[in-house]
């Protein structure tokens, strides 16, 4: 059996992020969330998600030190991660594509969708 590539919403609004999980559930991708950055760096681990979709304007930890920590770690450092934001920020390193809110959450999944590993995922 062929696992589904995996993708980490990491979210703190609820209804935001139930949109985004739905439409990339919807695309045949695996999902988990973190309400977080505290917890996105705790499951990101575990998880070894394919493709990490990341709000900047996060509780306790905030999507800027995550893309960091994830640049820091071998284990992380080539996962790419699609910033999904309201802020008006110009381009983020290390991050793939940047995405400005309002957003059609079908939109994030061709998006993410773009960016899985070309190589698939065993």
């Amino acid at each position: 059996m062929v696992s589904r590539p995996r993708v980490l919403v990491v979210e703190d609004d609820a209804p935001l992020a139930h949109l985004y999980c739905t439409a990339l559930t919807m695309n045949g991708l695996a999902v988990m969330r973190a309400a977080d950055g505290l917890t996105a760096l705790r499951i990101v681990e575990d998880y070894r998600p394919d493709v990490v979709v990341l709000d900047l304007m996060l509780p306790q930890v905030d999507g800027w030190t995550v893309l960091r920590e994830f640049e820091a770690r071998p284990s992380t450092r080539g996962i790419p991660v699609i910033v999904v934001t309201g802020a008006d920020t110009a381009p983020i390193a290390h991050a793939k594509a940047v995405i400005r809110k309002p957003v059609d959450p079908d939109y994030i999944a061709t998006v993410v969708t773009r960016h899985l590993p070309s190589s698939g995922h065993a």
